[in-house]
């Protein structure tokens, strides 16, 4: 799906997040639940690409603003787009009610994951 885009699937997921509102590296990390080192690794990627640009934080002078440039908003809405046709042409018999509660039950199965991983993350430690 991303053949001729330009980025790699890790660069999709933190322009489709910034997408939705400009972020900080460690707000973006922590709701991609990746390593702030990788996320940084991808951000430095697509600022590099002009797909983000950097915009000022009032609250902290170097942990920056990433916001997707008119570029990487137009990019990110053409891959989302053929993904959207890709998934209607494979799924089309399955209609909206029931995407919404795969969607719910999958974000309890990674809610439950993450506490999992944190309470053995603890446990480790402890």
């Amino acid at each position: 799906m991303l053949e001729g885009a330009g980025i790699t699937v890790a660069e999709r997921a933190v322009l489709e997040l910034l997408c939705g509102e400009p972020l900080t590296v460690p707000e973006a990390a922590r709701r991609l639940s990746m390593k702030r080192q990788f996320v940084q690794r991808m951000a430095a990627s697509l600022l590099a690409k002009a797909l983000i640009e950097k915009k000022p934080n009032p609250e902290h002078r170097r942990a920056y603003f990433c916001a997707p440039t008119p570029a990487g908003r137009e990019l990110f809405n053409a891959i989302h787009q053929r993904e959207l046709e890709l998934l209607h042409a494979a799924l089309g018999d399955i209609n909206q009610t029931e995407v919404v509660v795969a969607l719910r039950v999958m974000t309890r199965v990674d809610a439950a994951f993450e506490e999992l991983a944190r309470q053995w993350g603890a446990e480790e430690r402890g």
